[in-house]
């Protein structure tokens, strides 16, 4: 896979977890629960607009997006049955698999502007596996500090 696909599947997938945590938020009943989901929507989010300079600068497309929303609200009504234990666990090999896709962008990146986009996707990723191993209690810490450490999170609108 060269670097412009690699850069829409990365996209994509932050499509997917903004569209899936998003929903699933909406209709979490668990206050905790739904603040952590509506954070990991921000993250998702936030991660991906990070990346609109990339493909303006390399002039690609972001790729099917009206897709990835219709295949993240099938897996969110298709997780929203798991319990909350299993959801998040879930979480964890998605982060293996695209974490292996991140690390491949930084080392693709055409200069310090995209390699430093890449390592901040590298960071939201491991974030995401810390948040899940520490909800399920695999990891000491609380499940969003990772995440709302994240420089992009800090100036990410709540919303």
């Amino acid at each position: 896979m060269n670097a412009s696909e690699l850069w829409i599947e990365s996209y994509q997938g932050e499509v997917l977890g903004e569209t899936l945590f998003g929903w699933l938020a909406e209709r979490e009943e668990n206050p905790d629960r739904e603040h952590q989901l509506q954070t990991l929507t921000r993250l998702e989010r936030s991660t991906k607009e990070l990346a609109e300079p990339v493909f303006v600068r390399r002039g690609i497309d972001r790729g099917d997006t009206e897709s990835t929303v219709a295949a993240a609200l099938e897996l969110a009504t298709a997780v929203a049955e798991l319990p909350w234990e299993d959801f998040v666990a879930g979480i964890i090999p998605v982060t293996v698999e695209f974490l292996d896709k991140y690390r491949q962008l930084v080392e693709l990146a055409l200069d310090d502007f995209e390699r430093r986009i890449a390592e901040a996707y590298v960071a939201h990723e491991e974030a995401l596996a810390s948040f899940a191993r520490r909800a399920i209690g695999e990891e000491a810490g609380e499940p969003l500090e990772l995440i709302l450490a994240l420089p992009h999170m800090a100036v990410a609108a709540p919303g």
